[in-house]
């Protein structure tokens, strides 16, 4: 695979392993995650950092230009930048202030600040704007209660 690109059918074997445990990530697409940041296993982070899932994700959601997105929990900013990029606007749900800090961080240099909503807070307990759906890689202490 020189250069970065994945034939159709890899893509797929690695889709599939990625989504059973294996946590690597496609050569020449390694995730953004800031070294200086410890994942709080309290909050249920785990970092989505594989490129292939990311896109399978964003693909399977068929955003529209005109969607305005919710992300619960974007941690270090991976499914965000995509979704940045197809739809109007996404309201980004973050508990940890290091990871918002981190994910303005991240999205500043980038024309996309002005599509970004960051609400800091409890996804459960904050009020939400209007949203037309919700794509998330969400974590695990509260996937009961979004239910």
């Amino acid at each position: 695979m020189p250069g970065g690109v994945v034939k159709k059918k890899d893509q797929k074997s690695q889709l599939s392993k990625s989504m059973s445990g294996n946590r690597g990530v496609a050569r020449g697409e390694a995730a953004k995650q800031p070294a200086n940041v410890r994942f709080n296993k309290d909050f249920g982070q785990h970092i989505l950092k594989n490129p292939l899932v990311v896109a399978a994700m964003v693909d399977k959601a068929a955003l529209r230009p005109t969607d305005v997105v919710l992300e619960i929990g974007p941690g270090t900013g991976n499914l965000t930048m995509k979704l940045l990029d197809k739809c109007k606007q996404v309201v980004a749900c973050e508990v940890d202030p290091r990871l918002v800090a981190e994910l303005r961080k991240r999205v500043q240099p980038t024309p996309y600040m002005s599509k970004l909503n960051i609400i800091v807070g409890d996804v459960i307990k904050a009020d939400l704007p209007f949203f037309d759906m919700c794509v998330a890689n969400i974590p695990y202490q509260i996937s009961s209660p979004l239910s």
